[in-house]
């Protein structure tokens, strides 16, 4: 299956978590989120994290990736 969203994880500048997957599920059990989480993340809904105290609070955002960017990517790789 094709990878179609990044997750990044950040406290402050600091990057915690980065990677691709290719489904909102892959993305939950991973992190430990329900469903419904991932998706209201993924269209920046607001969350649990957002109007908080907490000191270290992380941000969570996934960016859906656009198949035009793969291909460059690949096509950019063979050309290297």
């Amino acid at each position: 299956m094709k990878t179609r969203y990044n997750v990044l994880v950040k406290i402050g500048e600091q990057i915690l978590h980065n990677e691709d997957y290719s489904t909102f599920k892959e993305i939950s059990e991973d992190l430990n989120l329900t469903y419904q989480q991932t998706a209201d993340l993924s269209i920046n809904r607001p969350n649990k994290f957002i109007n908080n105290k907490f000191k270290y609070a992380p941000i969570i955002t996934i960016n859906k990736i656009s198949v035009d960017s793969i291909n460059n990517a690949k096509k950019s790789e063979k050309e290297g």
